[in-house]
């Protein structure tokens, strides 16, 4: 009876061993692991979305300067949502920036949004140097060739903060710059698509 219970102790000994193993193994996981899964299905989506549509990229930009006379395009992606080929995008006008979705197969506008990204405040006006110029080009030193979707100063938290959006390469950025020192408070790297 004693062998037995010497040989059930070691049993489960091992076995705790190896589930701890299988623990650790999956919490040091590279947490980049999703990003890099998420952008090659991205490329996938895109290429089996590509070899489908029935509107070009060229017809779909026109649709929306069509929507927006005078607006700027920032960006526009083909690729699937809700099982349905659409053009995914934002641009620009004025103090607004649009987001939209068009449908790759009939050209039709399935979802259009607009929101004010505008700033009453001015630099001189608080009392800084920093201007959103200058967090532009901070930004395009941190994401090389990305697009600069907005930056506006505004005031969060008691505080004068500037806040904007760029993208690049199917990752949205989201940031806040302390208007004063320049000092990155937020930092978000979201999925685009």
């Amino acid at each position: 009876m004693k062998l037995t219970e010497s040989r059930l102790g070691k049993k489960f000994v091992v076995g705790a061993i190896a589930l701890s193993m299988l623990a650790s193994a999956a919490a040091f996981t590279p947490a980049n692991t999703y990003a890099a899964d998420k952008a090659k299905e991205s490329k996938t989506v895109t290429a089996q979305a590509t070899t489908k549509a029935k509107v070009s990229w060229s017809k779909a930009k026109s649709i929306f300067k069509k929507r927006l006379p005078g607006g700027i395009l920032k960006y526009m992606r083909l690729t699937y949502d809700d099982g349905r080929r659409v053009y995914k995008g934002k641009g620009v006008k004025g103090k607004y920036v649009y987001s939209f979705e068009i449908n790759a197969n009939t050209g039709r506008i399935v979802d259009w949004e607009r929101d004010y990204e505008g700033s009453r405040y001015t630099a001189s006006q608080i009392g800084t140097s920093l201007t959103a110029a200058k967090v532009k080009t901070k930004v395009k030193n941190r994401i090389p060739g990305c697009y600069i979707i907005y930056v506006k100063l505004t005031r969060d938290d008691g505080r004068y903060v500037y806040e904007g959006e760029a993208y690049k390469n199917g990752y949205e950025y989201s940031f806040e710059m302390n208007a004063y020192n320049g000092r990155w408070i937020e930092w978000e790297k979201d999925w685009a698509f």
